[in-house]
């Protein structure tokens, strides 16, 4: 399947790589922001655009073709090895500069994802205890889930919130991203100023956008995400505490030799006064 852009010309021939897993999203939430993309120009997959009997290992390939990645994580998502294979892959691309990914929490929470609690990190250990002989694997899948699920992203709850205003918001998200991807623009360096606007929705919220976010929903609001800031601070209060470790070396050598020049000093005054 391929449909360009009407806005940003021809791109790749799958612009989004949709992440997912279970039936009921497939047929419910997913098929929604699926026709969503498609309806405005947007080339997206799914694995069901999968021609039947290849083999899975093809997806990895459509992520490679992808600008983009929707992870959706959802209570059920740990259940599947493919969907955490194809999240290393997604996390592999990322990594090297050559794909974004926005994480979509449906009816998770990030915390969930990231501390792999309830349902959610049960099923995880379910798998970790099945590939126990491929530890270095597991390994990586949690830390797949860890890396991801701290970038910026969207969140949804059913409980308060309005499904195909959801799917615009993404829409939204996307559009804004493939313009960047066409129009690099240059991001401001940390401290510099950033509005935090209260849209007044329940439910619905944009999680740590880096970026200043264009005109999303009413029903939205926007929460900066500190977690790069973080990892700035980490590593320099790393190497202060490093500089710091040294000093204290340097000033105990300093106050031994000191004491050692106090008692040769001691020494030499003794042997002078017994001339």
């Amino acid at each position: 399947m391929e449909v360009h852009s009407r806005h940003l010309g021809p791109q790749l021939q799958h612009q989004v790589f949709v992440n997912f897993r279970g039936e009921e999203l497939r047929c419910g939430f997913v098929s929604h922001l699926v026709e969503a993309l498609q309806r405005h120009g947007i080339n997206v997959f799914i694995d069901s655009l999968e021609r039947k009997g290849e083999d899975l290992i093809n997806l990895f390939a459509r992520i490679e073709e992808s600008t983009i990645a929707l992870v959706i994580f959802s209570e059920r998502y740990t259940e599947s090895i493919w969907c955490l294979d194809e999240l290393l892959k997604i996390k592999q691309r990322a990594d090297q500069g050559f794909l974004k990914v926005i994480p979509i929490f449906f009816n998770v929470e990030p915390v969930t994802v990231k501390q792999l609690r309830g349902a959610f990190g049960d099923q995880f250990r379910d798998r970790e205890w099945e590939y126990r002989c491929d530890k270095p694997r597991t390994d990586r899948w949690k830390e797949a889930l860890s890396s991801v699920s701290c970038k910026a992203g969207l969140a949804f709850d059913k409980r308060s919130s309005d499904e195909s205003k959801f799917v615009r918001i993404i829409l939204k998200e996307v559009e804004k991203e493939l313009q960047l991807q066409v129009n690099p623009v240059v991001i401001p360096f940390p401290g510099t100023r950033r509005d935090i606007s209260s849209l007044g929705g329940k439910g619905m919220h944009i999680r740590g956008s880096t970026q200043e976010p264009v005109d999303l929903s009413r029903e939205s609001f926007l929460v900066h995400d500190n977690s790069s800031f973080s990892n700035q601070i980490s590593v320099f209060s790393k190497a202060y505490m490093d500089i710091e470790h040294q000093n204290n070396y340097l000033r105990a050598q300093l106050l031994e030799l000191s004491e050692r020049l106090q008692s040769l000093n001691s020494i030499i005054e003794m042997s002078l006064n017994f001339r």
